[in-house]
């Protein structure tokens, strides 16, 4: 790890020397425009392509070296130089910040921890998480400017290749590759390998070779926030996280279905004729077997419910992604010892004393998996992006084939997503992992790292 900050902080001397060289070489008289009037920008675009020829980089490259440098934070600019944050981390950092004038300290050093922590590709989301948190109406503003720099560009690569890229709204762009996964998909038998056949699908949808059928999107959000009474992000099933107000706008004209794990049932009114969850036994949809007693069951849904409906009630101001958060960071300061200790559900029965229906079966219902998914947007291995519904749903304490009711048990407690090269991993038992609390995952590598993963992250 001293290697890795050393290696972070040689590269912050380069940035921090090229720029000042470049300041300092804008500042020389040598550089005149016409008339002999010194041209400062000329000076520093001179300057600039000095540094760049020195270094082999782009004179582009050395011009956000120096804008990033002049607009950072000094907090930022500090662990910049410290090495606490890569470059791409720092670049990340300081575009999430800019505009956001009233940044406290503690603000600050809470965004550089989840920076330094993060893989690159998913140090903007977790950022974006917290200026949410710290002030909803400048995020929801600074997301509506940011909604009109859509763009389509090209670029050519060697070996006559070309690279299209397109940028826009999240749950556009969502929607977007939705319909070209959906595509390649029919053609699994194809002996070509998934990026050539996402390519085709997507070559022949947008040259109108192949008619597109819209896929179908599912969107998990809590009551609270479905009602406009809360504003905790909402998850799109196969994409991640997304703010409050697209979860609802998405959720819109959308089909209802409610997942309760534990709830009490009113009595129906009388002469109420209503189809809502408040009135409405829960019911599931799975396949037909044995009746179960609604209490023997882990998850239940309710009626599908039609476009329009919305939640009548909700807690307002939910605080459960803030407990939970509050959790991690406690959990970050405890010593591997106490770690150990915290583990709150060593046998893997998820705190049932009695096994819920399904639990003694190794492959989870389809309720339990839709829950378990929701819960968590991609695998949990620290970093990792692959969307949870592309993972296997793994027991943290293993199922006993042998005798279930010994082993791990097959309920939401017990159950992560992990994509197959990091199932691989705790299989072969390089990397361990344990439920500790709040659904909060404790991963810890070969070297005796531990590393958490919350849902909803």
């Amino acid at each position: 790890m001293s290697a890795k900050v050393d290696a972070q902080a040689s590269f912050a001397r380069s940035v921090s020397a090229s720029c000042a060289y470049v300041q300092e070489s804008s500042r020389r008289p040598a550089v005149l425009g016409p008339g002999g009037v010194f041209d400062a920008e000329a000076a520093e675009t001179c300057a600039v392509a000095e540094v760049a020829a020195a270094l082999a980089v782009s004179t582009r490259t050395v011009t956000e070296w120096l804008f990033l440098t002049r607009t950072a934070h000094p907090a930022v600019a500090e662990a910049f130089d410290a090495g606490r944050l890569a470059y791409a981390a720092f670049r990340t950092v300081c575009r999430s910040l800019a505009g956001f004038h009233h940044a406290t300290e503690a603000l600050l050093q809470r965004v550089i921890a989840v920076a330094a922590r993060c893989t690159p590709g998913a140090v903007a989301s977790a950022i974006d998480r917290i200026l949410a948190d710290f002030d909803a109406d400048w995020h929801r503003i600074i997301r509506e400017r940011a909604a009109l720099e859509r763009s389509a560009t090209v670029r050519k690569l060697p070996r006559d290749q070309a690279e299209l890229k397109i940028r826009g709204p999240a749950d556009k762009v969502a929607a977007l590759w939705r319909n070209i996964a959906a595509a390649a998909a029919r053609g699994v038998t194809d002996p070509t390998s998934l990026p050539a056949r996402l390519f085709d699908a997507a070559h022949a949808l947008l040259t109108g070779a192949v008619s597109c059928t819209p896929a179908r999107a599912v969107i998990v959000l809590d009551a609270a926030t479905a009602a406009g009474l809360a504003g905790e992000p909402g998850h799109l099933v196969g994409w991640g996280p997304v703010p409050a107000d697209v979860a609802r706008r998405i959720a819109g004209d959308a089909t209802w279905q409610a997942m309760i794990t534990a709830a009490e049932v009113a009595e129906p009114r009388a002469g109420c004729s209503c189809r809502c969850p408040e009135h409405d036994p829960p019911t599931d949809s799975e396949p037909p077997g044995p009746p179960v007693p609604a209490a023997g069951r882990e998850v239940r849904r309710t009626r599908r419910m039609p476009a329009g409906w919305t939640p009548i009630k909700g807690k307002l101001g939910s605080t459960t992604a803030r407990k939970v958060r509050e959790q991690v960071e406690y959990l970050r300061t405890l010593a591997p010892s106490a770690l150990d200790r915290a583990v709150a559900d060593p046998n893997g029965h998820g705190g049932f004393a009695v096994p819920p229906a399904g639990a003694l079966t190794y492959r989870p219902s389809e309720a339990i998996a839709a829950l378990v998914t929701a819960l968590y947007p991609t695998c949990i291995h620290p970093g990792c992006a692959v969307p949870s519904a592309d993972c296997d749903l793994d027991h943290v304490v293993p199922f006993d084939h042998t005798d279930p009711r010994r082993g791990g048990w097959t309920v939401t407690g017990n159950l992560t997503p992990l994509c197959r090269r990091h199932h691989g991993l705790k299989t072969r038992r390089q990397w361990h992992h344990r439920m500790v609390r709040d659904g909060i995952v404790h991963v810890r590598d070969s070297h005796g790292t531990d590393y958490f993963t919350a849902p909803g992250e």
